[in-house]
């Protein structure tokens, strides 16, 4: 339990002298703890089937295109193409390429943004597409912070909308205040196949903890999604997966909230006593290691789970 605890205090105090004083006084200031911190953590992202892109046939009409741990899809439509979330410009410019590779002379009709945040509405312009559609809030959360690389939307939505485009049946599905209140998922019917953005993932810890993860409309999100007709799961990070994936990825993070609630109320909250990290780890660590210690960054994501955990259930968040 120790080294946990010391690499929790290590990522804790990096994370605060990056805030403080930007990255490269944290290089110059803390080599120890940035060296120990990025050495625990940077495995997570890069690796074998990680790093690299992949352009893959999911279904008849569906592809999915993974740049390193992101991912898309793309749908076939008799009016051209559809793909939901850009990403970067970078991506979105290798996309491009394959889509010109794959699909010579069809162009991109439509770009969907599943929710407002910037790592995933960046570059839709290296796309050229014709329509733009994200949730009516987009634009309050965007007017607030540089966005120069979002494409303007042509067309905003808000609530369950379907979308019928090129013969498609496209299932938008609102998450409510779940990770953001912007938050979509996409369901195709006809294709029995899901697409979430930061909503799941297939055998692989959350990255973070799910930064802006409201817990209690996160799990309603994820509980709705379980109940609808589908087989192959696509999440926008990692590999995809089936309906299965997306309900052990449920059971995981309510598993970590409910242990976190526990360990608050047998220890106390944050900060009354002494040992309370300890307690707190022995808690949640041991039984959430016997389940999952094997998924995909267990080890380098589980000291900022734990921690988002326990400050969001000290706050009801």
């Amino acid at each position: 339990m120790k080294p946990l605890v010391t690499l929790l205090l290590a990522a804790l105090t990096a994370l605060a002298i990056t805030a403080c004083s930007g990255l490269n006084a944290a290089l110059s200031g803390s080599p120890f703890v940035l060296k120990t911190v990025v050495g625990t953590v940077d495995p997570y992202f890069h690796g074998p089937g990680i790093d690299g892109t992949r352009f893959e046939k999911i279904t008849d009409r569906i592809y999915t295109y993974q740049w390193n741990w992101y991912r898309n899809i793309v749908i076939v439509t008799e009016v051209g193409l559809v793909v939901i979330d850009p990403m970067n410009g970078e991506m979105s410019s290798a996309l491009s390429k394959e889509l010109a590779k794959h699909f010579p002379g069809v162009k991109v009709d439509t770009l969907i943004y599943s929710h407002y945040h910037l790592d995933h509405t960046g570059g839709g312009a290296a796309l050229s597409p014709t329509h733009v559609i994200a949730h009516e809030k987009c634009p309050t959360y965007w007017n607030a912070v540089e966005h120069t690389t979002v494409l303007e939307p042509t067309r905003y939505i808000a609530g369950d909308t379907t979308l019928i485009i090129g013969g498609v049946e496209i299932r938008a599905l609102y998450m409510g205040l779940s990770h953001t209140d912007t938050l979509y998922a996409f369901h195709f019917p006809s294709e029995r196949l899901l697409f979430t953005a930061d909503l799941g993932l297939v055998r692989t810890m959350a990255p973070d903890g799910v930064p802006d993860r409201y817990a209690p409309g996160y799990l309603a999100a994820m509980n709705r999604l379980l109940t609808l007709d589908f087989d192959t799961f696509v999440p926008s990070h990692f590999g995809y997966g089936n309906k299965q994936d997306l309900a052990d990825w449920r059971d995981m993070m309510e598993s970590g909230r409910k242990l976190a609630h526990e360990a608050i109320r047998s220890a106390g909250s944050v900060g009354l006593r002494e040992d309370q990290m300890g307690k707190y780890f022995d808690a949640v660590y041991y039984p959430m290691r016997e389940k999952y210690g094997h998924w995909h960054g267990f080890d380098q994501m589980f000291v900022l789970n734990i921690v988002r955990d326990l400050i969001g259930e000290a706050l009801g968040h």
